[in-house]
């Protein structure tokens, strides 16, 4: 009896010592399979974290890269400049978007799903910035070889608007200088100048004179010559008295004035103008001069201009 419990206690001591190690098995397989775990949750964390690292480096590669490009492109073209600028706060804006999605990832926690999404999102808006680069140069450079082409036509047209203004400015030139040749061939010739000092007798007929004291009136003519070429109708001419002392007779309420010598361009002062009707052929014209003071006594010169032009003196003396 003794012998046979001392068997039973044996059979379930063995059998407690079969629990154990199992239990002791199982807490080891357990354990193991939580480190592996724990490790592989490490380094998905350390692998995100340089994926992190990484797309931050080539953000900030291309950002730099971009806004080199847009600086070299602002240097070499000042006209520009306002659509840098756009392209410079384009990229500008683009990186900061990044880098906030970025900081994001780097707030979640391991294993969180967004992460990855995050992630990708990111990648894709650097490949953006890297298209966008592209395009920009392509844009740019197609936009430089317009405005080239544009230069050279520019330049083109400058040197033929030169030119045409250079054979506008010859021509204008023989114009006028066939013009003045023109002119002056249609100025007036003049014959047979007389002034004779004149008084007005009780019966209104004129009565010539030799004394400055007997004078009241100077009475000019000459004869306007045959010229063909030169227009027809009233025609200005100015009539300079000169006085004995060598000074131009004038008064302005008798209509006196100045006109401009044709060759030199001085300033002449004239006594007083008349406007014959001239028809083309040969015609007599007379004028008369009457001041509000007397005359001086001596030798006088009386000359005749057309636009400028001397056509006819003489001379005169009253005692």
């Amino acid at each position: 009896m003794s012998e046979e419990n001392n068997n039973q206690s044996n059979s379930k001591l063995h059998a407690m010592y079969i629990v154990l190690i199992a239990l002791l098995i199982g807490g080891l397989v357990y354990t193991n399979l939580r480190l592996k775990k724990s490790k592989e949750t490490i380094v998905v964390t350390e692998k995100q974290r340089d994926d992190v690292t990484a797309l931050k480096d080539e953000l900030d590669k291309k950002y730099t890269e971009s806004m080199q490009e847009i600086e070299n492109y602002r240097a070499e073209n000042a006209g520009l400049d306002s659509l840098l600028n756009v392209k410079e706060q384009e990229l500008s804006s683009k990186k900061a978007k990044i880098n906030a999605l970025l900081s994001e990832v780097s707030q979640l926690k391991s294993g969180d799903a967004n992460k990855a999404k995050l992630l990708a999102e990111a990648q894709a808006l650097i490949k953006q910035m890297e298209d966008d680069k592209v395009k920009m140069q392509s844009s740019i450079d197609s936009l430089l070889a317009v405005n080239q082409q544009l230069s050279l036509e520019r330049d083109s047209i400058t040197g033929e608007l030169n030119t045409t203004i250079q054979q506008k400015q010859v021509a204008d030139e023989e114009n006028q200088k066939m013009k003045d040749r023109i002119d002056k061939a249609s100025i007036l010739s003049t014959s047979n100048m007389e002034c004779t000092p004149i008084r007005i007798t009780k019966k209104g007929k004129e009565d010539e004179v030799s004394k400055a004291k007997d004078a009241e009136k100077l009475r000019v003519c000459f004869d306007l010559l045959q010229n063909k070429i030169a227009p027809s109708g009233k025609t200005d001419l100015a009539v300079r008295i000169i006085s004995p002392d060598g000074s131009t007779i004038q008064m302005a309420s008798l209509g006196s004035g100045t006109l401009n010598e044709a060759t030199t361009g001085n300033e002449i002062p004239y006594t007083y103008n008349i406007s014959p009707d001239y028809q083309n052929d040969t015609k007599t014209v007379c004028s008369y001069w009457a001041q509000t003071f007397k005359f001086a006594s001596g030798k006088y010169s009386v000359e005749v201009y057309q636009n400028g032009f001397l056509i006819g003196q003489s001379t005169f003396t009253m005692k």
